[in-house]
C-alpha cells in the first residue's frame, strides 16, 4: 500500500512538473495537513502555519519544472518545508513574544489545566535546540522514518537518532514535575 501511494505521488509530481493543476491540487490535499502539523509544532502559530504551507506549495509549483524523481515526493516536499523553516527561523524568534500572546488568547479558560500542560509542553519543545526540535517534530508529529528525516535535513541517520534521543531526554527532564 505504501509503495502504491509513493508511486502515485511520484506520478502526481511528474504531472505537476508538466504544469498539471489537477495533480497539484491532489498533492496539496495530500500534504496540506502534514505540512501544517510540521510547522505548527515548530512555531505554534496557526496564522503563520497557513502562510508557511502556502509558501511551500508556491515554491513547489515554481520548482516543479526541475523535479527529478530521485527521492520520495514526501522527502522532496518536506525538504522544501525544511528550507523554508530555516529561512523563517530568524523571523520566528523575533516574533516569539507576539506569537505567545496569540496562543494564550486561544486557550479556553474552562480547560485551564489542559492549557497549562499544553503550554508547558510547548515551552519544553521550544527550548530544544533547533536540530533536535525539527527531528522530533518530523518523527513524532509527522510519523516520518529516521532515514527520511535524514534525507530531508541532509544529515546521517545516526545524527537523527541521537538528536531524537537527546530531545526526548531533555523533554523528560523539563516535564518531570508534571503528571
Amino acid at each position: 500500500m505504501l509503495q502504491t501511494m509513493t508511486d502515485r505521488e511520484t506520478e502526481l509530481m511528474l504531472r505537476v512538473k508538466g504544469a498539471s493543476q489537477e495533480a497539484f491540487r491532489e498533492l496539496y490535499e495530500l500534504y496540506r495537513k502534514p505540512l501544517a502539523n510540521f510547522f505548527f509544532r515548530l512555531c505554534w502559530n496557526r496564522s503563520l502555519v497557513d502562510d508557511l504551507v502556502q509558501e511551500v506549495f508556491l515554491r513547489l509549483w515554481r520548482a516543479a519544472p526541475n523535479y527529478e524523481p530521485t527521492a520520495k515526493p514526501s522527502t522532496y516536499i518536506f525538504r522544501i518545508a525544511h528550507n523554508l523553516w530555516i529561512n523563517e527561523a530568524t523571523k520566528k524568534k523575533a516574533d516569539a513574544l507576539q506569537d505567545a500572546d496569540r496562543a494564550e488568547e486561544r486557550d479556553p479558560s474552562a480547560e485551564l489545566q489542559r492549557a497549562e500542560l499544553k503550554k508547558a509542553v510547548q515551552q519544553a519543545i521550544d527550548a530544544l535546540p533547533e536540530g533536535e526540535r525539527e527531528c522530533l517534530v518530523l518523527s513524532e508529529y509527522n510519523g516520518l522514518k529516521y532515514a527520511e528525516i535524514g534525507e530531508i535535513l541532509g544529515i546521517p541517520v545516526g545524527t537523527v537518532k541521537s538528536r531524537i534521543f537527546s530531545a526526548v531526554q531533555r523533554l523528560k527532564e523539563s516535564l518531570k514535575g508534571l503528571r
